[in-house]
């Protein structure tokens, strides 16, 4: 039954309405979003065997990139021009497309946002879910207040539009890239039994690794080896055995083709103990060889190295 309210009775309540709307907008207007648009997405590829750079260009921002590094897995990083959001936590989220907004919105959680460029570096977990996002057409965003307002929120998404064509252009980069980096085979050690100086099978293995990293990347320069003993015996005796240890190590280096010239090597006998000497799992950890590359990092890739698009992925 319809029941009659004066005008003076609905004014308070057409004021709340009023009221809401209005904070609604400006809560929505304090929203700085960057990202492309349908019109202006543009992806990048780059790379060479060591690594392939997949980016987003963010308009007025900076970049959003997958960076895979040879013997890694990827990760996301948000490269920007001139950050404006506050540092600590930024929300990860996974949005639907635009011309999708029936479908669910996901958290991800919160990761560190940093005040130096890469301002932003996602696990690998998480790089892969904004990855997998984008084939599905949905948009990976990052959101954080602005440094200068607390009530100021930079929202910055990516686009998925032209994602899949270049996603097996990216395929092609991954497949050329190294099985292993740098930092993996830059610091070795080969472990040697109570009085042992030869090479177990494993051993090889394991130096067929730094063997093959060093034939492939040019910027290698010299490698340091560096025998050592436990202080089982005397003290004599023991800097022997570790020179014949880093010695047998430097022959199969060179037999496999390492250069001479680039090798360096040392012998410290018992000298420079990593373990205690008084147990046997401290004294296994002393009798090692030590393998340290250095690499000339103001070098530029040679272009023979770089990644090259096959004619037939163009």
């Amino acid at each position: 039954m319809f029941s009659y309210r004066p005008a003076w009775l609905m004014r308070p309540f057409l004021s709340v309405v009023v009221g809401l709307l209005l904070a609604l907008t400006q809560n929505v207007s304090m929203a700085l979003e960057y990202g492309s648009g349908i019109g202006d997405t543009t992806w990048k590829l780059s790379g060479s065997i060591f690594e392939c750079r997949f980016e987003q260009v963010l308009p007025e921002y900076g970049n959003g990139v997958f960076y895979h590094q040879a013997g890694e897995d990827i990760i996301f990083r948000l490269e920007t021009r001139r950050n404006m959001m506050k540092t600590g936590k930024a929300g990860i989220s996974i949005t639907p497309a635009p011309w999708h907004p029936s479908q669910k919105s996901e958290h991800l959680g919160y990761t560190d946002l940093l005040p130096e460029s890469p301002n932003l570096e996602l696990d690998s977990e998480r790089s892969n879910q904004f990855f997998h996002a984008l084939l599905e057409g949905k948009q990976p965003v990052i959101t954080r207040r602005t440094y200068y307002d607390n009530d100021k929120i930079i929202k910055i998404h990516l686009s998925a539009i032209h994602f899949k064509d270049f996603y097996y252009k990216y395929l092609k980069c991954v497949d050329q890239l190294l099985p292993m980096n740098f930092s993996q085979v830059a610091r070795s050690k080969v472990l040697f039994g109570g009085g042992k100086e030869g090479l177990s099978p494993s051993d090889e293995e394991m130096l067929n690794r730094i063997i093959f990293y060093i034939q492939n990347d040019p910027r290698v320069f010299a490698l340091y080896i560096d025998g050592h003993s436990d202080n089982n015996g005397r003290r004599y005796d023991n800097r022997q055995l570790s020179k014949r240890r880093a010695e047998s190590v430097e022959r199969y280096l060179i037999k496999k083709g390492i250069d001479p010239e680039m090798v360096s090597l040392r012998f410290h006998g018992q000298r420079y103990p990593i373990a205690s000497n008084k147990t046997a799992s401290g004294r296994a950890k002393n009798r090692r060889v030590t393998i340290r590359l250095e690499q000339r990092e103001d070098m530029s890739i040679p272009p023979e190295l770089e990644f090259v698009l096959p004619a037939d992925a163009l």
